[in-house]
């Protein structure tokens, strides 16, 4: 009876453990450079991620908020660095006190059926001692509960690294130069520099586009050129560029905000753009290249980057729970005649989103909810011989 009782106990200690080491924080896109300094840090720049949690609960909603850390920093350590929240609906959300118990200083997101979550993280990189010219720091994604939690229950770090510059106009591997642009992108969403023209490797530097609906100002310690032209400005953004970049930025590319996906992207075969912009090895430090909006003419829609999916899908919508909006994604791999509609538990249709042929590629549509009760409901997607459902919520 013993030798049972010892046998059922390593057992459960073996459940536990996979249990409590199941989740894992991959990155979709990090790029290789952020801007940062040890000590007064007046020349802030947006640092922005994507990211993929799995192992989480089931169809729950999790506090979170995201910060930086050290190769020498334990598990424990939440780490430094202010955080912007990319709502889909509304403007974004900054807090310089970042926590998961008062609205505001903590984000939320809501995972699928498998437990999973992938989406966009933002930094604004502080004063903080790690984030030391030269050194490589470290993403980390604090976690509650999943169940209304106040406290971080789980911490999850990414595995690659990112190199801290600061705006400074020496050539070396620790330091950097601004780099500006006003486009016709859209508001929100986020954007990507590279220095090759196909994107295979990880960007050099990423922020979004703004109006974003924070206070991106010199007030609060971001840098001069992003205070004065790129906050609060309809289709502006502002990265950091090493000073060490000998290939220069040969493609800049636009991503969606709700999906991540590519909406357009401008390339340049030597890193010198057609209006003159020279992002071959800078050395402006704190005076930022200046990209014309004609170098990406992303208005004029000549740089399409259509990717077409190899099988069928529909995907969580986000945010899950809802009240009233919400957005429903689903993939195509070839021209089908779609139906995509809402019905309640009872089977009842309540709405109907897309009843139409549509083309091959990812599509998304936005569920007005409003005249609905809270509770569960479906959305079922038949393209063809595909079909498949998925719950949301409505929480008033």
């Amino acid at each position: 009876m013993a030798l049972k009782k010892h046998i059922a106990s390593l057992l459960l200690a073996v459940i536990f453990s996979a249990e409590l080491y199941s989740q894992s924080l991959t990155t979709v896109i990090l790029p290789r450079y952020i801007e940062g300094i040890n000590g007064t840090n007046t020349n802030r720049i947006p640092f922005a991620y994507r990211a993929k949690i799995i192992g989480l609960l089931a169809n729950a909603t999790y506090r979170y908020f995201n910060q930086i850390v050290r190769s020498a920093d334990p598990a424990t350590t939440s780490g430094a660095g202010n955080c912007l929240y990319a709502l889909i609906s509304g403007d974004f959300v900054r807090t310089s006190s970042p926590g998961l118990a008062t609205a505001g200083a903590y984000g939320t997101f809501s995972t699928d059926v498998t437990g999973t979550y992938e989406g966009w993280f933002i930094t604004e990189p502080t004063g903080n001692a790690r984030l030391v010219p030269g050194t490589y720091i470290f993403m980390r994604i604090m976690l509650n509960d999943g169940a209304g939690g106040t406290t971080v229950a789980l911490r999850l770090t990414a595995t690659d690294s990112v190199r801290v510059v600061k705006l400074d106009p020496a050539a070396s591997d620790s330091t950097g130069t601004g780099l500006r642009c006003t486009s016709s992108g859209s508001l929100k969403d986020f954007v990507f520099a590279y220095d090759d023209t196909t994107d295979t490797g990880r960007p050099v530097s990423g922020s979004f586009i703004e109006s974003d609906g924070t206070d991106n100002s010199a007030t609060n310690n971001y840098a001069a050129f992003y205070a004065s032209h790129v906050d609060g400005v309809d289709g502006a953004f502002g990265v950091v560029l090493p000073n060490t970049l000998p290939t220069g930025i040969r493609r800049v590319e636009q991503r969606s905000l709700a999906t991540g996906a590519v909406v357009a992207f401008a390339t340049d075969a030597d890193g010198v753009w057609p209006s003159g912009a020279n992002t071959i090895n800078p050395s402006g430090g704190t005076t930022e290249i200046v990209l014309a909006g004609t170098d990406l003419q992303w208005m004029m829609g000549i740089y399409s980057d259509p990717v077409v999916p190899t099988e069928f899908a529909i995907f969580q919508n986000f945010p899950n729970p809802f009240n009233p909006t919400t957005l429903v994604r689903y993939q195509l791999p070839v021209a089908s005649s779609v139906r995509l509609a809402v019905y309640d538990l009872l089977g009842r249709e309540v709405a109907v989103l897309v009843n139409e042929r549509k083309g091959p590629g990812s599509h998304e549509v936005t569920f007005d909810g409003a005249g609905l009760a809270s509770g569960v409901y479906f959305y079922r997607l038949q393209a063809g011989d595909f079909v498949q459902a998925k719950k949301l919520v409505v929480l008033r």
